[in-house]
Formats: structure tokens, C-alpha cells, sequence
């Protein structure tokens, strides 16, 4: 099982109390998860695995080093720690490193479930059970993966930082392929809490989405009205999210630095009914309060109503630059409308839904245009009515479209296969979506 809170931070103090630096930072990171495969309509491979890491991490005059290791022994930590400063030591010195972070209060977090804490092979098995029959039922092949976990992340330093948090997260995908392999689709679920969730019912949206994808038709690469569902926006608009860092805007590599020197904080760059915010302490979807660093994750506003509000910055830029030391965050909540998707294809006389997005990267850091491909069901729209699957799409263009063409937006819903960060968006339609040419790629 994770380290208790008790436990971690005992931990914590251990390795400090080796210290003989002013600077000396830990984190003590405990891992359980467990995990199970399936492919071919059968269950694979799976498992059970504990993780434990202590990262020590000392500084002295702009010397730095960090060192890992797994062992509480008393002897072990202090090897640990005396290995942190003698690399410190003889490392070069950072003109940018900054102090350590000292007493901070994280936002209450309530994201652990005890139903996900307690699962077992068992239950994974249920699970995945359940996927398998209703693709066997609609004919089809079945694959995925089934992964629970708890962790535990305690921060510590000799100024007086301790911070404790723990989570937990159950997470499914399915993946359905009819037999002549010409249709395919994929859905996802993931949450911090058991709940209602019914593999069931995830795998019978996939096969249904599956089976209407079957003979997809040739189409024309150019620019579209889509619909795209929540995984589409997610993908997309995490391009922007790591773009808004406030050193590259404040050195002019950014989209968010204005051309005579600055930033974009406070202009309207996108559609009024843009907002973006970030909330740790949401109840049905939380993520951690903490950074990577240990800096508290606040709640915070990104953008409102189309008007750039805030950029990330790392402490030791925002320290340079005189500007708030705001973490990358670990959840993006984007507002949305009452549309159901039915009412957002009506929305559409000409144009596509596009399931989900893969294979991304970025093309134009600047301009944050990307390139990826659609995939798992792309569909015509023709009347406001869905039509036929087509085939697949590259397309070459980013989250500036999905903020400035906007056309109409649904209800949030956290999207099921995006892990990097909690994603709570709507699915939205768009105009002018670029796509640069056609794949044959199911």
C-alpha cells in the first residue's frame, strides 16, 4: 500500500535531518498499481507493482544535484543525502537557480477513493469481461486496458516546506475492430473515483461507433466544419496550454508576445465564450494541489471570456522577470453550452465529426499549429444530419482555430483518454478547420 501521510513526511525529515547544506530539498514519491491487457477478445498480461522514490535534492552558491534512490534504512538515506551534496558540489553553477520554497499551503484536495484504492485482479477482470462479451456480441475484436493506482507525494526542505497529497485513478480504454478491418473505434474512461462507471457501456458506445465506421469513403483534404468530440479538443488545446509560458512570451517566441515587446495579458485574442480555468479542488473531477516542484497548484483563470489572463512561469523566470511564479497546470476546466451533440451536428449544413485525434506533434511552435491524424471514426455531416464514415484525414492546423472559428459548444465532460493533465471540455463545432491530405489508415 502508498506511504500514509505520517509516513511520508517521517521519511522526509529523516533525509533532512542528514543534511549539512542550508539547501536541501525531498520528495518521497510511493506508487501501487495494477494493471490488465487485453487483446484479441481475450485477456493478456497483468499485474500488481509497489514503487517507492527518494529524490534528494541539494544547492549551494547555484550548485545543484539531485539523486534517487528507494532504500529507508537509516544508513541508506544518509548515503543518499552525502551523494546529492558532493555532486552538488562539483556541478556548474546556474545563474537562474532559486531557493528553496519554505513553508507553502496547498488548496484541500479530496481525490482518493477508497473503491479504486481496494481493487483487485478480480475486479480488472470484471471489468474487462464485461468489454469482451458485448464485442463478441456485435461481432467484433475486442482490445484494451484496464489500470488502477494509488500514489502518495510528500515535499519537504530545511526552510520549512511540508506538503502531503494523495490520489487515486482508475482508467479504461477499449478498442473495437470489425473482422474485414475497414471500421474501428476507441473510447476511453478515466477518473479519480470508481463511481458509476460501466465497461459495459463504454464498450458498447465503441462497438456501436465501430460498426457504423465499417467501408469508410475517399474524401477531399481542405477545410472543414467539424464537430469535435471532447478527446479531439483535449489533444488540440494541449498544445496551447504549454505554449502559454510566460518566458517565451516575454522574449518574443511566442504567440502571447505583442510584437512591440510584452505580453498578450489582458487582451481579447479568442471568442468571448472562451474560458479556461484550473481548479484542483473540483469535486468530480480533482487533480493534485501540488507541482512538480512542489509549488501549491491554485485555482486560476487562464483565459475569460476570450481575454488572456494568466501564463505559467518557472520560479526561477518569474524571480528575472518580476511576474507570478503560476506552475504549469495539471487540469484545464473549459466552459461550455447545453448542446448535446445532437444539437451541434444540426448546427452543421456541410462538415465532419471527428472522434478523436493521434499521432500529434507540433509543427509551428509559434503559431501553435500541430499535425495528427484523425482516427476511430470520422463521419460526414451533410444537412445537420451524420452521415457516412470517411476515410482518414492529416490534418496541419491547432487550438487558434478551435478559439477564434468557434461556431457552437456542448456540455464538459472530462475526456476519457487524455492522462497528461485532467481535461474537462465540451465537444465543439468549428469553421475552417484545416485538413492537408487524406490517409487510407483505418
Amino acid at each position: 500500500m502508498t506511504l500514509t501521510a505520517a509516513a511520508a513526511k517521517a521519511l522526509c525529515r529523516a533525509v533532512l535531518a542528514e543534511a549539512s547544506f542550508g539547501d536541501v530539498r525531498v520528495h518521497v514519491g510511493s506508487k501501487q498499481t495494477g494493471d490488465l491487457r487485453f487483446g484479441a477478445s481475450r485477456p493478456t498480461t497483468g499485474g500488481d507493482v509497489e514503487t517507492l522514490q527518494i529524490s534528494v535534492t541539494a544547492q549551494r552558491d547555484g550548485r545543484r544535484a539531485t539523486v534517487t534512490g528507494n532504500r529507508t534504512d537509516a544508513a541508506s538515506l544518509r548515503a543518499l543525502v552525502a551523494r546529492a551534496e558532493t555532486l552538488a558540489a562539483l556541478a556548474p553553477v546556474d545563474p537562474e537557480a532559486s531557493g528553496p520554497l519554505g513553508p507553502t499551503k496547498p488548496l484541500r484536495v479530496a481525490a482518493r477513493d477508497a473503491t479504486v484504492a481496494a481493487m483487485t485482479p478480480q475486479a480488472r477482470a470484471d471489468l474487462v469481461g464485461e468489454a469482451i462479451e458485448v464485442g463478441k456480441a456485435s461481432g467484433l475484436e475486442v482490445s484494451g486496458h484496464v489500470q488502477h493506482r494509488e500514489t502518495a507525494d510528500a515535499f519537504a526542505d530545511r526552510r520549512g516546506l511540508s506538503v502531503f497529497h494523495v490520489a487515486t485513478e482508475l482508467s479504461m480504454t477499449c478498442t473495437c475492430r470489425t473482422p474485414d478491418g475497414t471500421g474501428s473505434s476507441k473510447g476511453g474512461f478515466i477518473s479519480h473515483a470508481r463511481g458509476a462507471f460501466s465497461a459495459k457501456a463504454l464498450a458498447t458506445r465503441v462497438a456501436e461507433a465501430a460498426l457504423r465506421s465499417r467501408n469508410p469513403e475517399p474524401i477531399e483534404a481542405g477545410r472543414y466544419t467539424v464537430v469535435l468530440m471532447p478527446d479531439a479538443v483535449a489533444e488540440l488545446l494541449d498544445f496551447l496550454v504549454e505554449r502559454m509560458d510566460a518566458r517565451a512570451a516575454g522574449e518574443g517566441r511566442s504567440f502571447f508576445a505583442r510584437a512591440a515587446g510584452g505580453t498578450k495579458i489582458g487582451e481579447t485574442l479568442f471568442d468571448p465564450r472562451v474560458t479556461l480555468r484550473s481548479d484542483p479542488s473540483d469535486r468530480g473531477n480533482p487533480s493534485s494541489p501540488l507541482a512538480e516542484d512542489g509549488r501549491p497548484q491554485a485555482r486560476t483563470t487562464w483565459i475569460e471570456r476570450g481575454i488572456v489572463r494568466t501564463l505559467h512561469a518557472s520560479r526561477s523566470y518569474a524571480e528575472l522577470a518580476g511576474v507570478p511564479a503560476v506552475p504549469v497546470p495539471n487540469n484545464i476546466h473549459m466552459e461550455g453550452e447545453a448542446n448535446d451533440l445532437e444539437a451541434l451536428i444540426a448546427k452543421v449544413d456541410r462538415g465532419l465529426l471527428v472522434t478523436r485525434l493521434w499521432y500529434n506533434r507540433m509543427l509551428d511552435p509559434k503559431g501553435i499549429v500541430a499535425t495528427g491524424l484523425t482516427r476511430d471514426g470520422t463521419f460526414s455531416i451533410q444537412g445537420g444530419k451524420l452521415g457516412g464514415p470517411v476515410k482518414n484525414l492529416r490534418y496541419n492546423d491547432g487550438p487558434l482555430t478551435l478559439l477564434s472559428r468557434l461556431v457552437a459548444l456542448g456540455k464538459p465532460e472530462r475526456a476519457g483518454m487524455s492522462t497528461a493533465r485532467v481535461w474537462v471540455v465540451p465537444p465543439m463545432v468549428v469553421e475552417g478547420f484545416h485538413f492537408e491530405s487524406t490517409s487510407d489508415a483505418i
